[in-house]
């Protein structure tokens, strides 16, 4: 079964080359826009899927991007590298998720959500970036789940989950969960050694890195609704709840 599933990555579409040179330019304290828009501008579908994303309905902005110049300055590069990211869910989620009976825009809701929780919490510039990547490509796997479970005639309990119970769940189901086939993911798109680290050890919460996505994942529910947020209506409650 395991195997099965693991197989499946192979399918996924590869991801941009110029996506790992943006995380790595954020890591380096010396660069500017002119540095950002010469790597984007290697990938032009990159540069008309950020723009894309830029301009959705979801920012609200007063005025529209023409130029992907414009982006970078208005957004800087740690939004810049969460919109690449976006362009590779929005590839990724032509697959359905019927299983876990949600949809794209749902996904996208669910992602976004995490990373503005992993935000929240007080790291270091460089650290609350790859936490935040890593929290908002957690459960990019599920694309691969819902496949194989729908396939296996394999239904899942009706039930609005925070994400970390989910695991368990999905653990239970298909002998594998969102969290390890993620990590096999980040490793066939070699992304950086530190988000892989991070995603397999999370759960832990030995450090604030980890207390971070794991906040991220146990406050973000699978239908992406903002009921358990309202629990915490201000930023103070909310960061007690993330540093215990």
């Amino acid at each position: 079964m395991v195997e099965k599933i693991i197989e499946n990555i192979k399918h996924l579409p590869p991801i941009p080359n110029v996506i790992n040179e943006l995380q790595d330019l954020y890591y380096f304290d010396d660069y500017n826009a002119s540095d950002i828009e010469k790597i984007i501008k290697k990938d032009p579908n990159l540069v008309a899927n950020i723009l894309k994303i830029a301009n959705s309905p979801y920012y609200g902005l007063p005025r529209e991007f023409i130029d992907i110049r414009q982006a970078i300055v208005y957004f800087g590069l740690d939004k810049l590298v969460e919109f690449a990211f976006a362009t590779v869910l929005d590839e990724v989620l032509k697959f359905d998720l019927d299983f876990y009976g949600i949809d794209k825009g749902i996904f996208m809701k669910m992602s976004q959500q995490k990373a503005k929780i992993a935000k929240i919490y007080k790291l270091p510039k460089k650290d609350k970036l790859l936490v935040s990547n890593t929290a908002f490509l957690s459960d990019i796997s599920k694309v691969i789940l819902s496949q194989y479970a729908i396939s296996e005639g394999r239904s899942l309990p009706d039930g609005d989950w925070v994400l970390n119970e989910l695991d368990n769940i999905e653990k239970e189901l298909l002998g594998v969960d969102t969290i390890e086939v993620s990590i096999q993911i980040f490793d066939y798109w070699n992304f950086d050694e530190k988000m892989i680290e991070l995603l397999e050890n999370f759960k832990k919460e030995q450090n604030d890195m980890e207390r971070a996505l794991f906040a991220a994942r146990d406050i973000t529910t699978l239908k992406a609704n903002m009921e358990n947020l309202s629990k915490y209506p201000d930023i103070e409650e909310l960061l007690e709840k993330i540093s215990k």
